[in-house]
C-alpha cells in the first residue's frame, strides 16, 4: 500500500517536471520531441482503393467474418489469435493455429496506420495481410474455393457481400477471396487505441496550461521515463509519432528461430534480422513481447535496448529501466496501480 504522502509527492514532482519542460532551452528539442508523440486520436484512416473502407456495411461484414469460425474449415477464427479482450493479441509466446508458429501475435490496434504489415513487413496492404493466415498451413489454412463457396452458399453472407461490392459473389474464387480481405481490412481499420494518461499530460504541455498536475496513472516515475524515452535512451528514434512507431524495418537485437528450427531472418531484404517497429500504445496489455515472444515482461523487453556499447554510461540502470516501464504502462488507458521495479 502506498503511504498517504505518496500522491502529494508525485504531484509535486509532476509540477516541477512540467515547469522544466515548459522553460525554453531547458533541454534542446526535448519539448518538441515529447509533443511529437501526439495528439491522439488522429483522424480515421480510409483506404481509397478499398470500396469497403469506411463503409458501415463493409465494416459490419468484416467484423462478422473476423469472428466467424466458418471462414476456415478448421473452425479457427481471426479472433482466435486476435482476442479483443487482450488488445487484439493472444497472450501466448508464439501464435497457435493448427500448429505452433514461431512469432508472437502482434496487436491489431492502430493497424490502419501501418505501411508494412506482419513482423517482417512482408505485405504492404492491410487486405493482403488479413488473408495471409488463411493461406498459412500453420494458422487457419483454407483455399480460395472454400472461402468463395462459403460466401456464395450462405444467403445472408451473399446479401451482405452484394451490399458492399455491388453484386453477389461471382464465379471467380480469387476475386471473392480478395473481397473478403477488403472487408476484413475495413473492420481492422476501425480498431484504434483509446486515449491514455500520457495523452492528457501531453495535451496540457502543448497548451502550456501551467497547472502541471499529473493525470491519474501518470506518475513521477512515468514522467522521468518519458524524458528518457524522448531523450537519452533514444526510444523515440524508432518508436516515433503518435502511434509510437516509425513503421520501418530495423535490425533486431533479438535473434530467434522459425518454426522449422532455422534462424528467423525477418524481412527478406538486405538488412539481416530485420523486423518492423511495433507500436507501443496499450503495450501493458499485450505481453509477452518481441517478435519471438521471448520477453515475458516490459522490464525484459526494455533490457536488450538499454545496453549500448557506444553510450556513456554504457547501459541504463535498473532504476532508469523501471522509469521507462512506468512510462510505457502510462500508454494504456487504465495503467496498473502497482509500481514495477526492474531487476539490476
Amino acid at each position: 500500500m502506498r503511504p498517504p504522502w505518496a500522491a502529494a509527492r508525485t504531484a509535486a514532482a509532476g509540477v516541477l517536471l512540467l515547469a522544466s519542460l515548459a522553460r525554453a532551452g531547458d533541454a534542446p528539442g526535448e519539448r518538441a520531441a515529447i509533443l511529437a508523440l501526439g495528439p491522439w486520436p488522429p483522424a480515421p484512416v480510409r483506404d481509397s482503393a478499398n470500396p469497403a473502407s469506411g463503409q458501415p456495411a463493409g465494416i459490419a461484414l468484416g467484423e462478422l467474418l473476423f469472428h466467424s469460425p466458418r471462414l476456415s474449415p478448421t473452425g479457427l477464427r481471426c479472433a482466435s489469435c486476435h482476442e479483443p479482450w487482450r488488445g487484439f493479441a493472444d497472450g501466448r509466446v508464439v501464435a497457435q493455429g493448427v500448429a505452433i508458429g514461431a512469432r508472437n501475435t502482434p496487436s491489431l490496434l492502430d493497424a490502419a496506420r501501418h505501411r508494412h504489415y506482419g513482423w517482417d513487413g512482408a505485405h504492404d496492404s492491410l487486405w493482403a495481410q488479413a488473408l495471409r493466415p488463411l493461406a498459412d498451413p500453420r494458422e487457419m489454412p483454407t483455399t480460395e474455393a472454400q472461402v468463395a463457396t462459403l460466401m456464395r452458399g450462405d444467403a445472408a453472407l451473399s446479401a451482405r457481400y452484394a451490399a458492399v461490392f455491388g453484386g453477389p459473389p461471382g464465379t471467380d474464387d480469387a476475386r471473392v477471396e480478395h473481397d473478403v480481405g477488403l472487408a476484413l481490412a475495413a473492420y481492422v481499420e476501425t480498431l484504434a487505441s483509446p486515449r491514455a494518461p500520457f495523452d492528457d499530460w501531453r495535451d496540457r504541455l502543448a497548451a502550456s496550461a501551467g497547472d502541471g498536475a499529473p493525470s491519474a496513472g501518470f506518475s513521477a516515475a512515468a514522467l522521468r521515463g518519458l524524458r528518457l524515452f524522448a531523450g537519452r535512451a533514444g526510444c523515440a528514434a524508432c518508436h516515433s509519432g503518435p502511434a509510437f512507431s516509425d513503421d520501418a524495418l530495423h535490425a533486431s537485437r533479438v535473434h530467434s528461430q522459425d518454426a522449422d528450427g532455422h534462424p528467423d531472418a525477418g524481412h527478406p531484404g538486405t538488412l539481416p534480422n530485420a523486423f518492423r517497429t511495433p507500436g507501443l500504445r496499450g503495450v501493458a496489455a499485450t505481453a509477452p513481447y518481441m517478435h519471438d515472444g521471448s520477453a515475458a515482461s516490459l522490464c525484459d523487453a526494455v533490457r536488450p535496448h538499454a545496453a549500448d556499447a557506444d553510450a556513456s554510461p554504457s547501459e541504463l540502470g535498473a532504476a532508469q529501466r523501471s522509469d521507462l516501464v512506468a512510462f510505457l504502462r502510462a500508454l494504456s488507458p487504465q495503467p496498473p496501480d502497482d509500481e514495477v521495479a526492474c531487476r539490476p
